[in-house]
């Protein structure tokens, strides 16, 4: 019950954060930064959570963040998010707020994110090949995340929401391997 409680509020959040960053035309830059909060390490947001204690003074916790967002280039938006979930000792669930807004996003916008991974980076005319054939796909704009992994051999994993589809040499011999011991 209580994981389920956490994602409304997170989604209470992460809506919050789009309509006030629609209000002020900052719906791309609010973007732009929660896909970079979503990379900060996990002790990144252990730190951040720890502002939690209310101990600490409301004035010193929007004075942290404040250098937070500064070092972060956060937009105002984001940085209001921050301030209210401060506020309401919330920022434990400041990850998942990222990631509602960041789906909420890519919702409203028909933007599809797809992980690539493969050997070697793509040509720009394989890159261009891929983003077209996904987009007629899904039907929505295609936002490409490359990951190099020598380990897969040949050919690519893709991945986009809990979809995957592995194309991978490492892939198919090993499901040979598995065929020929008759584990299959």
């Amino acid at each position: 019950m209580k994981k389920i409680s956490h994602l409304k509020t997170a989604l209470t959040y992460a809506n919050a954060l789009y309509e006030g960053a629609r209000e002020v035309h900052g719906l791309e830059i609010a973007y732009q930064n929660a896909l970079a909060l979503r990379n900060l390490s996990p002790q990144d947001f252990a730190e951040i959570a720890k502002l939690n204690n209310p101990l600490i003074k409301i004035a010193d916790k929007e004075k942290l963040l404040t250098l937070a967002a500064q070092k972060l280039d956060l937009s105002t938006p984001v940085l209001n998010m921050f301030k209210l979930m401060a506020e309401n000792h919330k920022l434990d669930i400041l990850l998942p707020a990222v990631e509602q807004f960041i789906i909420l996003y890519q919702n409203k916008h028909e933007l599809a994110e797809v992980q690539v991974t493969t050997v070697q980076a793509l040509s720009a005319e394989q890159e261009k090949l891929l983003r077209e054939k996904l987009a007629k796909i899904f039907n929505k704009q295609i936002v490409l995340h490359y990951f190099i992994d020598p380990q897969i051999i040949g050919g690519l994993v893709l991945q986009y929401a809990d979809n995957l589809i592995d194309n991978s040499v490492k892939h198919k011999l090993d499901s040979l391997e598995k065929l020929m011991k008759g584990n299959k």
